[in-house]
């Protein structure tokens, strides 16, 4: 293991990170490697760093090296994350993408594409806005119209700004026209009382869906705008989304596998949304290029009609220019082996 630095500028409605820190674990066999990233999300994340790299200085490495030999892709992913608690989300996910991109460099073959993405797969791609209507907030949205993005993302929640908020996602309705998509996520911030309110306004104006708008949604909101899970699926048991479902009338799950516990988990917890007829989003925590690689292959590998939310974060700037394979605001499956241009990281 190594450590590394992080996001830096990573920004939501109510706070920014300046320094977001990380660590690396490389897995070598051979002449091949693969690297993996744990970054718990201060703040959001259910686990620490100092926890994740406490978890894997204790990895039994010959039971690693017996997980690792399982032939079923899938399988080895799972039995490999077991070897951790679940209570370390962020130490499972940098486990099983080090040992994602060694088996693919072993196999010369890609991190999607082992996960069972199609050659040709395509996913659009979401773009993350602010939530206030200011000159540079709609330059930033028209340059991602010029660049294909039909789907975009708005942080909201920020302290004292509710109605202001709610303002701003009508200017920017206007400002973008009838066919863009718009998807709110308040992360928790409202009330009951000012969700149903805000659904009242904003029903008028299209929204895609909505996230996590309030804690413990006990009932299905009076609204038509699709609820979004998130924050509620950390610690879920793929068994009990169902009933999750069912009881907030959600439609929409969104999956970070930084904060839910790895690809393994999140692939299942895809799988089980899909067959419940729900929407599934591979989203990030403003993670590094190679968790958000490791992401991006899920998503690939895991059939959505929903535009991911995989697009370039502003976190990114801090690291060297490694771009995913996104043309026309679509990701598309990469052909270099394992999670790809990110392994050059460690170079």
């Amino acid at each position: 293991m190594t450590g590394g630095a992080g996001t830096d500028g990573a920004k939501s409605a109510r706070r920014v990170l300046r320094v977001r820190s990380g660590l690396w674990v490389e897995l070598c066999a051979g002449s091949n490697r693969g690297i993996g990233e744990a970054a718990p999300l201060p703040g959001f994340s259910s686990d620490t760093l100092q926890g994740a790299e406490a978890a894997l200085g204790s990895l039994d490495l010959d039971k690693l090296e017996r997980a690792f030999g399982i032939e079923d892709t899938g399988e080895a992913l799972k039995s490999i994350a077991d070897l951790l608690p679940r209570g370390q989300p962020a130490a499972r996910m940098a486990l099983e993408t080090a040992a994602l991109d060694l088996r693919g460099h072993q196999r010369r073959v890609s991190a999607a594409a082992l996960l069972g993405a199609a050659p040709g797969e395509e996913r659009a791609l979401a773009w993350l806005v602010d939530a206030a209507a200011s000159t540079r907030t709609l330059e930033a949205v028209q340059y991602a119209r010029r660049e294909g993005f039909g789907h975009f993302k708005i942080k909201l929640g920020a302290v004292g700004r509710f109605e202001t908020e709610i303002a701003a996602i009508g200017e920017l309705r206007r400002a973008l026209g009838a066919g863009p998509r718009l998807r709110l996520d308040a992360n928790h911030s409202w009330s009951e009382a000012q969700t149903i309110a805000a659904c009242t306004l904003l029903e008028p104006l299209d929204i895609e869906f909505i996230e996590e708008p309030c804690p413990r949604l006990t009932r299905r909101l009076p609204t038509c705008i699709p609820v979004a899970l998130d924050e509620s699926l950390q610690g879920l048991d793929p068994g009990d989304l169902e009933a999750l479902a069912l009881t907030s009338g959600a439609g929409v799950v969104v999956l970070k596998p930084m904060v839910l516990g790895g690809l393994s988990h999140c692939l299942e917890l895809g799988r089980r949304a899909r067959a419940l007829n729900l929407g599934v989003v591979i989203s990030h925590s403003f993670d590094g290029p190679v968790a958000l690689a490791a992401a991006a292959a899920l998503a690939l590998a895991l059939p959505s009609r929903l535009a991911q939310g995989l697009a370039p974060h502003a976190g990114l700037a801090a690291w060297p220019p490694i771009p995913l394979p996104i043309v026309g605001a679509k990701l598309h499956v990469w052909s270099g082996p394992g999670v790809g241009p990110a392994a050059e990281l460690l170079d």
